[in-house]
C-alpha cells in the first residue's frame, strides 16, 4: 500500500513534529506544515501523523482514496 499524507492547514500550529519524523515528506512553511514529498515509507508517514499534537494530518490509502488515518 502506499501511503497519501494531507495536512489541514487550519489545524495545523506548526510544532514541526512530523518534520521530525519524516523530513523527507514535510517541511515547515512558516507557522503551518506541508508535504513536499511521499518517498518515506508508511510506517514513517504514520509516524509523522500520529506525532502531530493538534492532529492536523490524515492518511489515506493513494490507490484508493480510503481513510488510513486516524
Amino acid at each position: 500500500m502506499t501511503l497519501l499524507p494531507i495536512v489541514d492547514e487550519f489545524s495545523c500550529s506548526g510544532h514541526g513534529d512530523c518534520v521530525h519524523e519524516a523530513p523527507e515528506v514535510f517541511a515547515l512553511e512558516g507557522d503551518v506544515a506541508e508535504v513536499v514529498g511521499t518517498s518515506a515509507d508508511d510506517a514513517r508517514i504514520l509516524a509523522a501523523a500520529r506525532a502531530c499534537p493538534a492532529g492536523a494530518i490524515s492518511v489515506v490509502d493513494a490507490e484508493t482514496g480510503a481513510a488510513v488515518y486516524p
